[in-house]
């Protein structure tokens, strides 16, 4: 069995015109996925950056602590060797140790808020990329609804080759795909 040529350019059409669907539709889920495994992404990251800086608070502040130990010990020390502790050599001593603590201080918390803020360049960069995966989703759909549009379009005017001529008029005043005139010379006469 044998289908018209007509029959088939139609199915051939609708199936194209489907399969242009299939693949935008396929773009968009998949750009929706990848947004989602991006944002999951960015919040590890935010959770990182979190930890990062609680962690670099604990260490800053077990530094101070050392600090304050080693300052203590010092004091004591001197105190038992019967110098006055609050000035000269131990005045300095204990400033010594003071300075290298802002020091180390600042270069733990430095450190971490560096740490910190590359863990949250990262879940920014990963949101944008995200959005960027759901906007080419979007879009690879939006241009398979309009390819679709073209090869219905394009289907139909070829199925539209196919068909016989016929005329068609409304009130004698239509144009005849036979004829070649599209109107009669009395249509216009005032």
């Amino acid at each position: 069995m044998c289908a018209d040529p007509v029959t088939l350019a139609v199915i051939a059409t609708a199936a194209t015109a489907g399969s242009q669907l299939y693949q935008g539709y396929a773009a968009k889920q998949q750009g929706k996925y990848e947004q989602n495994v991006a944002n999951a992404n960015a919040k590890l990251e935010r959770d990182a950056a979190y930890d990062a800086q609680n962690r670099g608070k604990l260490e800053e502040q077990a530094r101070w602590r050392q600090v304050a130990q080693a300052r203590s010990a010092a004091t004591a020390a001197f105190a038992a060797n019967g110098l006055d502790t609050t000035f000269g050599t131990p005045v300095d001593v204990d400033a010594d140790s003071l300075g290298a603590g802002y020091m180390d201080a600042q270069t733990i918390r430095e450190n971490y808020e560096r740490e910190t803020r590359g863990y949250l360049i990262s879940s920014a960069n990963y949101t944008a990329q995200g959005r960027a995966a759901r906007e080419r989703g979007n879009s690879a759909f939006t241009g398979s609804i309009l390819q679709a549009g073209g090869t219905i379009l394009s289907g139909a005017s070829s199925i539209s080759g196919m068909m016989p001529a016929q005329s068609a008029t409304v009130g004698g005043f239509g144009r005849s795909t036979s004829s070649g005139s599209s109107l009669p010379n009395s249509a216009f006469k005032w």
